[in-house]
Parts: C-alpha cells; structure tokens; sequence
C-alpha cells in the first residue's frame, strides 16, 4: 500500500499516542493514585500544614519507630535512706546503732526484701562506705560493716521466699523473713560465715558383675545428706584489724533467735581461738586457720650440701573438722596423699636406709640433708610434722620438727617421670629446707600427731591363712 506524506504522518501520530499510553498505564501501575506528587505541590503542602508524626516506614514492623524503654529507677528503702544520711551528718556510736536498727527491719520487708545485696549496697552508696558486705552462709545472710570505726554490729537475716505460685492463684506459701542484731567487740572484721550440720555418708554404691559377686564398692556421687533433726549450726569468722588475731563465734537457733554456743569449740586448745595471728576460711563445714608466726623467722632452704640459698615461707595450716556438732583438731597422720610420703620418708630415715629414703625425692642428691643433720639411724627419734601454707608453685608444705638445732621444711608436689617410653605421675618430695627451730611452732606440735613407725595391718577375716590345722 503506498501512503502519501500526510498519511505517514496520521500513522506516526498514533503510534506516539499508543506510546505514551503504555508508559502512563506502566507509571500507574508501579506508582498508585496518590503516592506521586510533584515535587513544587509536596514542598507547598508541607510548608502550609501542620508536621505530623510520620508513618512507619516498614508497616510490617509496628515497633519500627517505638521510644526507647526508660531505665526502671533503683530500688531503695527511703527509711534507708534517712537513716544513712542522718548518720552521715552526726556519725558516732549512736547514730551507727540507729542507722543499723533501720536497716535490720528493711532487709526483711519490701522493696529490699528481694532484692540482690550487691544491688542494695549499689542503691545505698553510703553503705560502701562504711565496707558493707552480705554473706551468703548457706541458709542465712551474715551483713557486716568492716570499716566502721565503732563496735561491730552484724545483722543476721533468715528465711525464705514466697512459693511457686501457678498462673492465677497466690503463692503456695508466703515469704517469711527474720532479722537480728549481734553485738561483737570493736575493730572485728568479719572474712566469712558458715550454717552448718551434722551430715550423713554418701550411700556406697556397690558394683556387681553378671554372676552377683561384688566387684566394688565406692561412693556414690551425690553430696552428704544432712541428717533429720540435727542441730544446725552458725560460725562467723573473722580477725581483729588490729592485732590480726583470728576470731570465731559459734552460734545456735533459740526461741529468741541466734544465741551462743561455746560447746562448738570446747575440743580446740584454747590458745588457737585468742592468741593466733591469721586467716579464717571454709572448706565444707571444716574451717580451715591458715596462721603465721608471731615472731617472724628467716627459714633459709639448703641444697644437697646444707648451705642455705633462699627463704622460705613461715606460715602454718590447722584444719578443724567438724565432727558430731563439733569441731576437733585433726588428730590422725593421714594415710594418703603428701603427708603420706612424707610419713614414709621420715621412716626411711629413723631405719637408716638412705636408698629408701631417695625413692621418695624428686632429687638423689636430698638425700644427703639428712644425713648431714645427723638423722639417719636415730631410732628413737620422734617427728612432729606440722602443716604450712602452700608454696607459691603449687604442692603442699610441711615442717619437720625434730627437737633438735634445726627442723626440717619439705615441699612435696607431683612431678612425671617415664617408665618405659610412657610418661607416669608420681607424688614426691621436691625441695628440702633447713630451717631453725620456731617456737611457735613447738606450740603447734602438742596437737599434731607424731609421726612413729606404721604397724603391720591386722588381717582381714576373709584373707586365707596359712596356719595347718591338725585333723582329729
């Protein structure tokens, strides 16, 4: 078909039109009604109407533009509060027994009641000051104030929470808190603080094989079960900031609260509850005194040809057991672990064998320090070993006292060996010291054991014997 100019020109018309069509249903398609102004018409509305807060940008997410949450305020106890700022203003013997009287009767009502201590002392900044401290002694919160320049008053909270409670319903029980004060003598500081209870054996699990024979027996995982209707027990501890002299208290529930109870500690020498230099700690219910010598002693360690190179650590450790609700010195050699070999080294010695004596030392050449000291043979020689404070490397530490001109200091430890290719383990003596005699010490010895010859074991029943019965 042959179109003339103005015919081309119609059908080029329409095909611009037929274009712009397309592109304006495509535009709207992408773009709805609405969303699209032109730029001068948006800036003009803008300026003429109110600012409006602005839509989420993505409607999926309704917390897209929420404020930030506002920090919960602290928890205080406004009496507290008055209570530690009138103290602060007038700051003597009275004002510190008001400001604790307070105190007792918030810890045990809300909002402190519970609360974290770490949180109240945080709220309570005046209470850092004056070294407030919570322990948890494990069915009781002992409260102290180490740094109060007046007598020392603690406050003992008991008690326990509410109970679970099921959605709906109240708690199946209330929470029930108690509260009192203890009056202890000026500067004590008090390091820590213990319930504790008579407590029954793990059960022993025994181990059978298919045919029923006993294997067997060890015990069972699970921690001492405390025994029904026995007597629970506080100890605080604690040294005077003075003198450094350690300081215990044994208290027992009454009627009216927490009283004393001195038959805790009736089995102890008195002199390591008053006249000892030291440090206090738990270890279980056990209590653990960790002492130093009230005259300090430069106790120089000897190498294989006795000359002192060094010094070496004067501090001792008594463990108190607690035993049918009370505490007792420990008053057996143990027949295990370091104090074991050292137990089978002494013995070596008093026998004169030197070649046993070596089988215990990490070294050959310690051998000689005996022998140099003139031990070797002595039959007749008594040892007191008395236990130190652990070396900075690690191991144990004892003293040998041996009533002579020197004593005896052996660090024992885990050293590895190989036997055959393989390495082994083995607990032995690493150092030895000659240390000169420390009168603290001696004192030490009359509650330690003596270290005497180990007697042959009495035979098990069981054991099969080797007498010849003549048949009748």
């Amino acid at each position: 078909m042959d179109l003339n100019k103005r015919g081309r020109l119609q059908v080029s018309r329409a095909a611009l039109l037929s274009l712009a069509c397309l592109a304006s249903f495509l535009v709207a398609s992408v773009f709805p009604a609405g969303t699209q102004a032109a730029p001068d018409a948006k800036a003009a509305a803008s300026s003429s109407k109110p600012s409006k807060p602005s839509s989420p940008s993505n409607p999926s997410n309704p917390f897209a533009t929420l404020a930030p949450a506002v920090p919960a305020a602290p928890v205080v106890s406004p009496a507290l509060q008055n209570a530690l700022a009138a103290y602060s203003q007038s700051p003597d013997q009275a004002g510190f027994d008001r400001m604790v009287a307070v105190m007792k009767d918030a810890l045990v009502q809300p909002p402190l009641r519970d609360i974290d201590a770490a949180a109240i002392i945080k709220n309570h900044p005046q209470l850092a000051d004056l070294g407030a401290r919570a322990f948890d002694a494990g069915g009781a919160k002992v409260w102290a104030f180490n740094k109060c320049p007046f007598a020392q008053t603690v406050i003992i909270v008991t008690g326990h929470p509410a109970g679970p409670a099921a959605p709906g319903k109240p708690p199946a029980f209330p929470a029930a808190y108690r509260a009192q004060l203890l009056s202890m003598p000026p500067s004590i500081s008090v390091s820590s603080a213990k319930v504790v209870t008579k407590s029954a054996p793990a059960p022993a699990k025994v181990v059978k094989n298919a045919r029923g024979k006993v294997i067997k027996v060890v015990a069972a995982p699970s921690a001492p079960a405390a025994v029904a209707g026995a007597p629970k027990y506080l100890v605080i501890a604690g040294s005077d900031r003075a003198t450094g002299l350690i300081t215990l208290y044994g208290l027992k529930p009454g009627e009216a609260g927490w009283m004393a109870a001195p038959e805790l500690f009736t089995s102890v020498p008195p002199f390591l509850l008053s006249s000892v230099q030291g440090r206090a700690s738990f270890s279980g219910p056990d209590i653990v005194l960790s002492l130093t010598s009230t005259r300090p002693v430069a106790e120089k360690p000897a190498t294989a040809n006795g000359k002192a190179v060094g010094q070496a650590s004067s501090g001792y450790k008594i463990v108190l057991r607690f035993v049918n609700s009370k505490y007792l010195l420990e008053g057996k050699a143990p027949d295990e672990g370091p104090a074991m070999v050292v137990h089978q080294f002494l013995q070596a010695i008093k026998d004169g064998r030197q070649d046993l004596a070596k089988a215990w030392l990490a070294d050959d050449h310690l051998a000689a320090i005996p022998k140099y000291l003139g031990l070797y043979g002595k039959t007749d020689q008594v040892y007191k070993l008395v236990a130190m404070s652990n070396p900075m490397g690690g191991g144990s530490r004892f003293r040998v006292v041996t009533f002579g001109k020197d004593d005896l200091i052996l660090d024992v430890g885990v050293i590895k060996k190989y036997d055959y290719g393989k390495p082994r383990s083995y607990v032995a003596i690493k150092a030895l010291f000659v240390a000169p005699p420390d009168p603290f010490a001696k004192k030490l010895v009359g509650v330690t054991p003596n270290f005497e010859r180990i007697g042959d074991p009495a035979p098990s029943p069981d054991a099969p014997s080797n007498k010849i019965e003549t048949k009748q």
